[in-house]
């Protein structure tokens, strides 16, 4: 990972939000906080954006049984 772990983790749930085959509402779900998170950056508050993407991303892996 590069040295902006909120950039990285965001573009990891960018991936997951684009190329996942979960449920619709997770989907939706995940969305929301991927705006949360970008939010979060765009103001400064990178860890704020990577507890809020991780979060997310651990909302995926449990609806993936992975």
């Amino acid at each position: 990972m590069s040295e902006d772990l909120a950039s990285d983790i965001i573009r990891e749930l960018e991936g997951v939000v684009a190329s996942s085959g979960l449920p619709e509402h997770t989907v939706e779900l995940l969305r929301v906080s991927l705006s949360q998170a970008r939010t979060a950056k765009a103001a400064g508050h990178d860890q704020e954006a990577i507890t809020i993407a991780d979060q997310a991303l651990q909302t995926a892996r449990n609806a993936t049984g992975g």
